[in-house]
């Protein structure tokens, strides 16, 4: 009786014009919307794919042998196109890959290593995926990120980094500054124009970047007490003061009435180590009376005229 009643309605329904038409389409537009939907399901929520271990597996054989050199280079090229079109389609393989080759600690991320490094981030396109993860605006992901980054020779990468230190959250400038200087090869020349004002913390930060970089370091500091900019002065003087590094007597003369107080007082204990007590002048004790003994003020401030040089 149910099954007479609704077909006597589609009957009637299709006995009108509007009826005969829409009905079909409804139809149609129903069975596209399953097929989507089925195909759609199956796409956007695959099985985990870091938690398969037939991943877990293929990546350690084939670091093992890539870095072993255990392949020839038409055989290492076979094995790392297979490889990417195997296992590299879903972003969270393309994470656990990046934390097996650039994470801090990786046995795979270091100098003899370079240029075999190079080469997969090439070919396996990391670069890009590092650039995408670092604009997706997720502080806990940009930070971890920001690690990997440090290991890829990249202009894209490089600028996208730049725009993080100049232009990110607080919490994410300082990492992204110290990950610069790195790509930059420690040259410290974005201090030169950094927008924000450093504090204390943030200046150690930096400095401590430069523990493998001493003796460079000593040899380029007389030319960057050269500068001018109050910001770059203090990291330069910073340098000195944490590395024990010699500074000539009478840059740090200078420095030392230096309308930043917080600038004067660094060179002013920089020059305790070279002054005897006995030939300390009085003009000196009174420049050490009023740098210590009065409040500071802030820390030099930033360069905020020269932005745009960072990013050009």
């Amino acid at each position: 009786m149910r099954a007479y009643t609704l077909l006597s309605f589609y009957q009637q329904i299709t006995a009108t014009d509007w009826g005969a038409v829409l009905l079909p389409v409804c139809a149609g537009l129903a069975v596209l919307y399953m097929v989507y939907a089925f195909f759609f399901r199956t796409k956007s929520t695959p099985e985990a794919i870091v938690d398969r271990p037939e991943l877990q597996v293929a990546l350690s054989n084939f670091l093992s042998a890539y870095f072993a050199d255990e392949w020839d280079t038409v055989e290492s090229q076979i094995e790392i196109d297979h490889f990417k079109h195997t296992f590299l389609e879903q972003p969270d393989a393309c994470r656990l890959v990046l934390r097996k080759l650039l994470a801090p600690a990786s046995p795979y991320r270091n100098k003899a290593n370079q240029s075999k490094l190079t080469l997969l981030v090439k070919e396996w396109n990391l670069d890009a995926f590092v650039v995408k993860e670092l604009a997706s605006g997720n502080e806990a992901v940009i930070l971890e990120t920001l690690e990997y980054a440090k290991a890829i020779p990249s202009l894209q990468l490089k600028d996208t980094v730049t725009q993080l230190a100049f232009y990110g959250a607080p919490s994410i400038r300082i990492p992204a500054l110290a990950t610069l200087i790195e790509l930059c090869n420690y040259q410290p020349d974005t201090l030169r124009i950094y927008p924000h004002t450093l504090s204390e913390e943030d200046m150690q930060n930096v400095v401590v970047l430069y523990r493998d970089q001493i003796q460079w370091v000593a040899e380029q500091l007389p030319m960057w007490l050269e500068a001018t900019e109050p910001q770059f002065l203090w990291f330069c003087l910073a340098l000195a003061k944490e590395y024990q590094l010699p500074v000539e007597m009478r840059t740090l003369q200078q420095l030392a009435f230096h309308a930043h107080k917080s600038l004067g007082a660094i060179a002013i204990h920089l020059l305790d180590g070279y002054l005897q007590p006995e030939s300390a002048g009085a003009l000196q004790q009174y420049r050490k009376k009023v740098v210590l003994e009065q409040p500071l003020t802030e820390a030099p401030t930033a360069n905020e005229n020269s932005l745009q040089q960072a990013i050009n």
